[in-house]
């Protein structure tokens, strides 16, 4: 898989107002480097997932092995380099 500094997150939990969710995003994530946005919509295709753009591919790298299957507002976060 190429080195890449989105990272995508999904079986999030839907019940969570959108702008709430990315700020507590950005409180777990911003441990492993500065983010440059996070993305994540209420549509019901996009419910349960974020986008998550940091500035550099190592922390994007380091936040995905060391977050995978964290439990976030009572779900395991699940997450992927990419898309």
């Amino acid at each position: 898989m190429a080195a890449n500094q989105t990272l995508y997150v999904n079986n999030l939990n839907d019940k969570i107002n959108v702008e709430t969710l990315k700020k507590s995003l950005r409180e777990v994530f911003a441990a492993f480097g500065g983010i440059i946005d996070i993305i994540a919509m209420k549509s019901l295709k996009r419910r349960g997932q974020a986008w998550i753009i940091f500035k550099e591919v190592a922390a994007a790298t380091n936040s995905l092995k060391s977050l995978q299957g964290f439990p976030f507002y009572n779900k395991p976060m699940r997450k992927t380099l990419g898309l």
